[in-house]
């Protein structure tokens, strides 16, 4: 027995005659038979009760059928998995995410995956929540890094990574004399925030979204004046200066502050927190490398957040990835 006598035969018990079944393999109907009386022979039982209306399964037909569907399923899998093998010898992944995840992740990213590997890479780009949705909806990309404003269940499969908390982020320079009081804070309520001129993304943005569900959800009104490029660099650029703030999560300035460049508070009464998801298409079969890549990404949001430079609640358990060093610095967090 072998695989094109198992596909005969499934596709003649599909098509409900030898006939329909030549056609839809489009060779030759004695050639079919052939194969299915060989099949018979091999099996030393009868599989089809034949007529002039077609053909139909006999109980011990009937047996194999359910036996041939998963034969047939796992030589498919085996042929896929080979193909993956040979494709992924030099294989890219592509990987979609925004500034402010790209700012922590891109860097041990892309060190952690050469240093398991020269067999594939990652290529990242970066850009706000709407463009990388169309890329991973497009399959410009494999895995988009995005939060759950931005999801969308008609295309996504989604992975929940973390639980990032949300921060004001002011200029950490004492010439600016308007924001001296802050200093002195550990922390700020949001209703604080109202007094403080905002640069923020409008609402096709998942943060101006996030941002606009925490004015509705509060009754509280911030200061949406300022002209903002929505540029991440550019308006972190405008914070330096002085020119007003920004509510961000440490992924987007860790660098700044331990540069001295930026001041942070925690947001609370209530907290701002977003969750972030690696994402995939799910109109798209998932590779074993791209849930390699997935897992690979979960490991180095474990280490940055025990770093401190992603401040939030890791959706999945670190010791998974961390070492026993890495697990006692995060075990406050899972």
């Amino acid at each position: 027995m072998h695989s094109k006598q198992l596909h005969y035969f499934i596709t003649t018990v599909r098509k409900g005659s030898i006939a329909s079944a030549a056609r839809a393999l489009d060779i030759a109907q004695p050639a079919v038979s052939q194969q299915l009386a060989n099949l018979e022979r091999e099996m030393k039982a009868t599989l089809f009760e034949r007529s002039f209306a077609g053909v139909s399964l006999t109980p011990a037909g009937e047996v194999f059928y359910e036996h041939a569907e998963k034969l047939m399923e796992q030589i498919e899998h085996a042929k896929s998995a080979l193909r993956e093998l040979q494709t992924n010898q030099h294989s890219i992944i592509k990987i979609g995410m925004l500034p402010s995840i790209g700012n922590v992740l891109s860097l041990p990213l892309i060190t952690e995956v050469n240093n398991q590997s020269t067999k594939f890479k990652v290529e990242i780009s970066t850009g706000p929540s709407y463009t990388i949705n169309d890329w991973l909806e497009s399959q410009h990309v494999d895995i988009a890094l995005t939060y759950q404003q931005a999801l969308d269940s008609k295309f996504m499969s989604v992975t929940p990574l973390i639980q990032e908390e949300m921060h004001l982020v002011f200029t950490a320079s004492h010439t600016y004399k308007r924001y001296a009081a802050l200093r002195n804070k550990h922390s700020i309520h949001f209703w604080e925030l109202s007094e403080l001129p905002l640069l923020s993304p409008g609402n096709k943005d998942a943060l101006g979204q996030l941002i606009a569900n925490y004015e509705r959800a509060t009754g509280v009104s911030l200061q949406h004046d300022l002209a903002y490029s929505g540029q991440l660099m550019t308006g972190l650029r405008q914070v330096m200066q002085g020119e007003g703030v920004m509510i961000l999560p440490t992924s987007a300035i860790f660098h700044l502050k331990e540069l001295g460049l930026v001041s942070t508070l925690k947001i609370t009464q209530p907290e701002m927190h977003r969750t972030v998801f690696a994402a995939t298409n799910k109109r798209v079969r998932c590779t074993p490398l791209v849930n390699h890549v997935i897992d690979i990404i979960r490991k180095v949001v474990a280490q940055e957040n025990a770093l401190q430079h992603w401040c939030g609640t890791l959706e999945f358990a670190a010791s998974s990835f961390l070492s026993v060093r890495g697990e006692q610095q995060v075990n406050h967090q899972t």
